[in-house]
């Protein structure tokens, strides 16, 4: 079970030894069997958010995956408060669910923020500021940091409407930081910006993780997603189906190896795919899995000596995006 130490979550262990608590695993957000269901569909099954039991550890970026329809925006309303359970609790920073107690220590970033056109980024983050009681040097202070913080500042004095779209998104994560938050919601913080624009923000939510803060990433961008969140959670038609830290849920087959290649003819495919587990040579790129470490450096000087370019030699590791096909097999 849990209980609440001052403003935060441990967990209660039964080691008599443990002095009832089990030291550094304070959690920022943690759900138990967690129901929003809008109706059922055609076979008569529920539809929504389905018995979500997860739990997020403070400190940590944390991934929440899944495709269009599988309750990623329902999870994420039903934490700010926006909506309310059908059945099911949830604790966000140590308070129930929708309690007002949490809401002026998170921030929020919504998908495609929308704010007064007629502001500049010094006005808009004056105008929210004051929504948190901040004025004067210190309201001044901390829109400067933060405007600096997503390389807004040499652009503080353009108006609202003549932002482009990553101009836009990056504003909205300044706003989301302005009460200094312990843990910032973000839904599709990249969805429909450039690459350049992408990277910039990948920066700020990294920043934000060193600052000690908890970010709680919604998205449906796999590949986005992959090297930012620390665990993840896959949901799929409203159900939990994978769970776990991302170096687990990614890994494959124990003592599997992977090792790709490029410039490699088929004489020569043939003769290292004879000493793999399995092996393609497709698009340019020869891949192959094989069953020791030893055998797969073997194969490597095989290719080398044969005059291909290898690009890659480590343990089996899946992407997201095989987890995830994998997970929602035959599930639209």
């Amino acid at each position: 079970m849990f209980c609440v130490r001052g403003l935060r979550v441990w967990r209660v262990c039964s080691d008599p030894e443990s002095s009832g608590r089990c030291p550094n695993i304070a959690l920022a957000i943690e759900t138990q069997n967690l129901n929003k269901t809008y109706g059922v569909d055609s076979d008569g099954t529920a539809v929504g958010l389905l018995d979500l039991s997860l739990s997020v550890e403070e400190g940590q970026i944390f991934g929440l995956v899944g495709p269009n329809g599988s309750g990623k925006t329902t999870t994420l309303k039903l934490l700010l408060g926006l909506i309310f359970p059908t059945s099911g609790s949830a604790k966000v920073l140590g308070y129930p669910m929708g309690s007002p107690d949490y809401k002026e220590r998170i921030g929020f970033v919504p998908e495609g923020p929308y704010f007064y056109d007629h502001l500049n980024a010094v006005e808009l983050l004056a105008f929210y500021g004051g929504l948190f009681g901040l004025s004067g040097k210190e309201l001044g202070t901390r829109t400067q940091e933060l405007l600096e913080l997503v390389g807004m500042w040499t652009r503080r004095h353009i108006r609202v409407r003549n932002y482009s779209r990553g101009m836009l998104q990056r504003v909205g994560v300044a706003q989301a930081l302005l009460n200094d938050p312990d843990l910032v919601f973000m839904d599709e913080p990249t969805a429909g910006l450039d690459p350049s624009a992408q990277m910039q923000i990948r920066d700020v939510i990294f920043q934000i993780r060193e600052r000690g803060k908890t970010v709680f990433l919604c998205s449906h961008l796999l590949k986005e997603m992959e090297p930012l969140a620390n665990n993840i959670a896959i949901l799929n038609r409203g159900k939990l189906v994978i769970t776990g830290p991302m170096e687990t849920v990614l890994s494959g087959e124990q003592d599997f190896y992977r090792l790709t290649a490029e410039h490699v003819d088929q004489s020569l495919a043939d003769k290292v795919g004879a000493m793999a587990e399995t092996a393609e040579n497709a698009a340019g790129v020869f891949r192959a899995k094989f069953g020791t470490q030893t055998a797969a450096l073997e194969a490597a000087g095989v290719l080398d000596a044969g005059g291909a370019l290898v690009t890659g030699l480590q343990p089996d590791r899946r992407s997201l995006e095989e987890v995830f096909i994998a997970a929602v097999k035959g599930e639209q």
